[in-house]
């Protein structure tokens, strides 16, 4: 190999000049694999991280996709919290008294009682059963009958439990 094709090869392989390819070959004695370390040696002084090997930008790509895949996550969680909201703040739970309804609240609304005070929602959904209040729920999503029918089969147990109880008594 000649030394003119020795400084192309070398230039092309490490993005440098042809100039900068023979002066590192020269300095080298013409050996090609020292003129390649040189250059990169030359490379690292002149600005740690101003380059990236392979690996490195392969590095480099899949923290990008792994950061891609949390803002995805995030978003499909923000989506889904949205949703949800939206939801609840459509659909209603409603505590009635025989035909009148007594009480009507955002299903949001009663999500938030259940978790901040649910120790008193509890037994006080389950108390007002027994004081035949009875409950709905109302709205596109929820408003549905199988949704009230586990509602009022809850109810029908909580008759039958206190007219066991009446009965016990007498």
């Amino acid at each position: 190999m000649t030394n003119y094709e020795m400084v192309e090869k070398l230039a092309e392989r490490m993005n440098v000049t042809l100039e900068e390819a023979k002066n590192a070959l020269e300095a080298c004695d013409w050996e090609l694999l020292d003129a390649a370390l040189l250059l990169e040696k030359q490379r690292g002084e002149q600005g740690a991280g101003a380059y990236s090997t392979q690996r490195g930008q392969a590095a480099e790509e899949d923290d990008g996709a792994a950061a891609r895949r949390r803002g995805g996550v995030a978003k499909g969680l923000g989506d889904f919290i949205r949703s949800a909201v939206n939801m609840g703040a459509r659909n209603h739970f409603e505590v009635r008294k025989g035909d009148d309804v007594v009480l009507e609240l955002p299903v949001l609304v009663l999500a938030l009682l259940l978790i901040f005070a649910f120790w008193v929602c509890i037994p006080l959904l389950v108390i007002g059963l027994f004081a035949d209040y009875r409950y709905a729920f109302s709205g596109e999503e929820l408003g549905r009958e199988s949704v009230n029918n586990a509602m009022n089969k809850a109810a029908e147990v909580a008759e039958k439990v206190k007219e066991e109880v009446k009965g016990d008594r007498t």
